[in-house]
């Protein structure tokens, strides 16, 4: 959990970097999303500049901020009815503990604006707080004679983004702990699955396992795909067994206190990786550890990116998958016939955390590159992901044109025969620090002998 001293500090260096002398920020943490045909709503996640300002995650809440008077925490507590249903709210002095603020019931938001009426407002957080001012119990924002700042709410945006790039130990504390939940997850994973067993009985045992070991929740939503599904970036597990010779891609992480993991691995369905699965698996690994190793502080992640893109492109050259010379490859974005996705994002609160790209850079529109999450130099304290992959993907191979524009460098034929492969991605998250990256999720094992022991164990039993 973290301490009020540094969610205060974290206030207190935004506030800085604001530099705001008129005018007031409203921060929310969102509504609940009800689930329609039920009395009840979807599991909340408060927005992570909420969480990241106020140090708590309630719902229908809002975190105010004045340069004169400094920082106000507005939360909604429950009606005689909710309560009935739901319960008794938030314990307000747990809530002060947390946040160092004393709550203010929601309904006084409402006056703290008016107050303020026609000076700038800048609101940050769930844009529902606009969208749907009733929820927070506001009237349109018109009837303060205040229209939304949308250039000085996006700025304000920023500093906050820029500001959570580098954690602090209390946020390096709950990811170890979402890192070591994760592990025992795909640990029992990697020693259970069997041919037989369908995607979404694996996705259950592993869940359980994160729960079993500290997670409060799932991260994100799993991706377990077995054979052709792995070739699915974000699969969603169904009913659709493990068979012999298939390739089984795992991508889960647990989230503890708001602090997400995200881990890949692959591994057989059966004892041991066949054919060119052993290959194409080695080949993905290599390419992650050379990156895991090449992540230091002002090392840029485009650069670290590209970098991998050359080695999986000279590797598909050396399988025959490939023709040419692999930095030209690259140039023409051949290799993201195959790596589609950039190597990786940066983690926190959010799995793809705010800040990924240094201001004033743009995303690229290249094949290669558009789906690059981050774009920026390294410094201690980054948490980022490392998570190449080999993927054989029907809607990029079937696409005519792109098989008529690399048709003189991909052997389409051996292509052709790999198409119901899947994909190989291994994925894990790494501390930038002064010296020696710090894998976070070292101790779950990647290495192709080593995921081979443990599959043959688990058949041995």
């Amino acid at each position: 959990m973290e301490s009020a001293s540094r969610v205060v500090a974290r206030r207190e260096r935004v506030a800085r970097a604001w530099a705001i002398d008129r005018g007031a920020v409203l921060v929310a943490s969102g509504l609940p999303v009800p689930i329609a045909g039920t009395d009840q709503f979807h599991e909340f996640h408060a927005h992570p500049e909420f969480r990241y300002l106020a140090g708590v995650a309630e719902p229908a809440s809002v975190l105010a901020f004045d340069p004169t008077e400094g920082w106000t925490l507005f939360v909604r507590l429950p009606s005689p009815d909710d309560r009935i249903w739901t319960g008794d709210g938030p314990d307000l002095d747990r809530l002060a503990a947390r946040a160092a603020l004393s709550p203010r019931p929601l309904e006084q938001l409402a006056s703290w604006l008016e107050t303020r009426r026609g000076e700038p407002l800048a609101v940050l957080g769930n844009h529902d707080l606009v969208d749907s001012p009733a929820g927070y119990l506001l009237p349109p924002f018109a009837r303060f004679e205040s229209a939304v700042d949308e250039e000085l709410s996006a700025r304000l945006s920023w500093v906050v983004a820029e500001a959570r790039r580098a954690k602090d130990p209390d946020e390096l504390t709950a990811m170890r702990r979402a890192a070591a939940a994760s592990l025992a997850g795909h640990l029992l994973a990697l020693r259970t699955a069997r041919p037989g067993m369908t995607e979404r009985q694996l996705q259950i045992e592993l869940e359980a396992e994160f729960f079993r070991n500290g997670g409060d929740r799932t991260a994100y939503g799993s991706i377990v795909g077995s054979g052709p599904n792995g070739a699915i970036l974000h699969f969603t597990p169904t009913r659709r067994e493990l068979a012999p010779g298939d390739l089984v891609l795992i991508d889960a992480g647990a989230e503890v206190d708001g602090y997400a993991s995200d881990v890949t691995r692959t591994f057989p369905a059966g004892p041991a990786f066949e054919g060119i699965q052993r290959d194409l698996y080695r080949l993905v690994y290599e390419v992650q550890q050379r990156a895991i190793a090449g992540a230091r502080p002002g090392v840029e992640y485009r650069d670290l990116h590209l970098r991998a893109c050359e080695q999986i492109a000279a590797g598909l050259v050396d399988l025959g998958i490939l023709r040419g010379n692999p930095s030209d490859l690259v140039e023409r974005d051949a290799h993201a016939l195959f790596f589609p996705h950039g190597l990786g994002h940066l983690l926190g609160l959010a799995t793809h955390d705010a800040g990924g790209c240094l201001r004033g850079r743009s995303p690229s529109d290249r094949f290669g590159l558009k789906w690059l999450r981050a774009d920026l130099p390294l410094q201690p304290g980054y948490v980022v992901t490392i998570e190449p992959g080999i993927y054989f993907i029907p809607a990029i191979l079937d696409d005519p044109g792109r098989r008529d524009a690399y048709r003189d460098v991909v052997d389409w034929d051996r292509v052709d025969a790999l198409r119901d492969f899947g994909g190989i991605r291994i994925e894990d998250d790494v501390l930038i620090t002064d010296g020696a990256p710090d894998v976070l999720t070292r101790d779950l094992p990647s290495a192709p002998e080593a995921v081979e022991t443990l599959r043959a164990a688990a058949f041995a039993k």
